[in-house]
């Protein structure tokens, strides 16, 4: 804070200073202001905060932000020191791939921390690695009980690590073009960020603003669900205190929102206040499937408002918001009616008729990517197993927090079949057609990548069945985090194999062979009507 000010005072264009640096103005504008009133009005609103929240112990949380500070301030200042390095010479993808590394390596060291686990001893380099993997890729499989084996310092990491890893793709090439332009624009792959950015251009007050758009309908779509939970909560919940409502409110907000699949339940969602609150599984499907579908198809949504208006005669859409959307709601309500179906009369004969049909639905939005869960997978009947693994395979819509094939991969194959079988060319079949082959190539790669991983499940774990090791490697690599249970039984082998499907799942099987395997050609999108991959 004091080299904020004295940068603030000497700088030529302060006003200009101020707007590079925003974080920081705000953090000591909130401090000035506290102590101002502190002084002149003898009222802390620390305190005032500290005894609404019921916290009595604030040493604790001081080190804490400190410590999640210093990250900050470093992050930073390593932000803008390496613009001047060469590391800027490296393609995009090398840039996400190493950003997720970075972020892996320090989630896992602090992990390993003694004051982040309730045993005071840290956890094991495997187990940290293995939650970092999977927080940072939004995951949500773990090795261990989220809820009792964390300090609160511990959770909040986890979350940390969560909002990062939810946010990454999209916000890292967002920042670099809204801080250091010139540098990007200079690069060799200057095509490939457009690509990521799903922008024709790099110019323009649209581009550089992105990030900020990003940050805030993440925040704002994550605050309203915190506080819908927090209101939603069962009475039978024993929060310790009202900062403890206030945490497990935002934890699983994020947690949702990321399609993470985290909880703070030692049993998940099928904790005994939860499974029939079927208030909450309609909140968190909510915000599953916002995150979802994608930013863009978002930022389309929010103009609807223009059309009914009718200040527009247009469709405020998108082809790829459309895609996103039309792909998503059939998904959801076949997979909901699928499992009715199926599960009608064993796994939900419990609930009420209203209960199955949200279950049903929730069970079906959590399968493309979030990982939540309101049953006993393991208890599942094969058939809704293979529907969980075909729906966890296709995952999410691109752009989005969510991991899979994406819909719009599952969009172009299917309308490419029924364009063959038809035998009719016309201006969308040529569209499809050029799309065809980043496709086919995304399918292929990932059945592939699929293969080797329950193969080398089942050489590693070969006393489980197959089909629970297929559904954790299809879990894995669509960043699902959905499991019948058999993750922590899994051997070291077994651990490092989903590590690395969740890894590949996260940045994309396409971006990481562009990257590794010098001078291939990837397709591009060619159409800006639809985003692949």
């Amino acid at each position: 804070m004091i080299q904020f000010g004295i940068k603030l005072i000497v700088s030529d264009n302060w006003k200009e200073y101020i707007n590079d640096n925003l974080v920081e103005f705000y953090i000591l504008l909130g401090l000035v202001s506290s102590m101002s009133i502190n002084w002149l009005m003898d009222f802390s609103i620390s305190q005032w905060l500290l005894s609404f929240t019921g916290i009595h112990e604030i040493n604790h949380l001081y080190i804490l932000f400190l410590h999640v500070w210093v990250l900050i301030i470093v992050a930073i200042e390593l932000g803008k020191v390496a613009t001047k390095h060469t590391i800027w010479k490296l393609s995009p993808p090398w840039l996400f791939i190493i950003s997720f590394i970075v972020l892996i390596v320090i989630g896992s060291s602090l992990f390993m921390l003694p004051e982040m686990t309730t045993n005071g001893e840290g956890m094991e380099f495997s187990k940290a690695l293995f939650t970092s993997v999977s927080a940072n890729c939004v995951t949500g499989l773990t090795l261990i009980d989220v809820a009792t084996y964390f300090t609160i310092k511990g959770k909040i990491l986890l979350l940390i690590l969560i909002q990062l890893g939810g946010l990454n793709i999209i916000s890292f090439a967002t920042f670099f073009i809204s801080k250091y332009h010139k540098v990007i624009t200079s690069c060799r792959s200057d095509e490939t960020v457009k690509e990521v950015l799903h922008t024709k251009s790099l110019e323009g007050e649209a581009t550089k603003n992105m990030l900020r758009k990003v940050i805030y309908t993440t925040l704002i779509i994550e605050f309203i669900g915190a506080l819908a939970l927090y209101n939603f909560w069962d009475k039978t919940i024993s929060f310790t205190s009202n900062f403890d409502k206030v945490f497990y409110s935002v934890f699983h907000s994020v947690s949702a929102f990321n399609n993470a699949g985290f909880t703070l339940f030692s049993d998940g969602l099928t904790n005994n206040s939860i499974v029939i609150n079927y208030s909450v599984h309609i909140i968190i499907a909510i915000l599953i499937v916002l995150g979802g579908l994608g930013f863009t198809t978002l930022w389309d949504i929010t103009k609807l408002k223009a059309v009914f208006n009718e200040k527009v005669n247009r469709s405020p859409f998108r082809k790829s918001s459309m895609v996103a959307i039309v792909t998503s709601l059939v998904l959801i309500i076949g997979g909901t009616f699928f499992y009715i179906w199926l599960e009608g009369n064993t796994s939900l004969q419990n609930h009420s008729e209203y209960g199955k049909y949200v279950t049903a639905f929730f069970q079906s939005v959590t399968a493309r990517t979030a990982g939540f869960n309101t049953t006993d997978i393991g208890s599942l009947s094969i058939p809704i197993l293979i529907m969980l693994i075909l729906w966890m395979f296709i995952g999410a819509s691109s752009g989005s927090t969510g991991g899979g094939i994406k819909t719009s991969t599952l969009y172009v194959l299917i309308l490419s079949l029924w364009e063959k079988i038809r035998g009719k060319s016309t201006q969308l079949s040529q569209m499809i057609r050029d799309l065809f082959k980043k496709a086919i190539t995304i399918l292929i790669y990932s059945l592939i990548l699929v293969f080797i991983g329950t193969l080398m499940l089942f050489l590693s774990d070969g006393d489980k069945e197959f089909l629970a090791l297929l559904f954790e490697a299809v879990s894995a690599y669509g960043t699902v985090g959905l499991s019948t249970g058999i993750t922590s039984e899994l051997s070291l082998t077994g651990q490092i194999v989903l590590m690395i499907l969740m890894f590949i799942g996260r940045i994309g099987p396409l971006a990481l062979a562009y990257t590794l395997i010098k001078g291939i050609e990837i397709q591009k999108d060619n159409h800006e009507g639809i985003m692949i991959g």
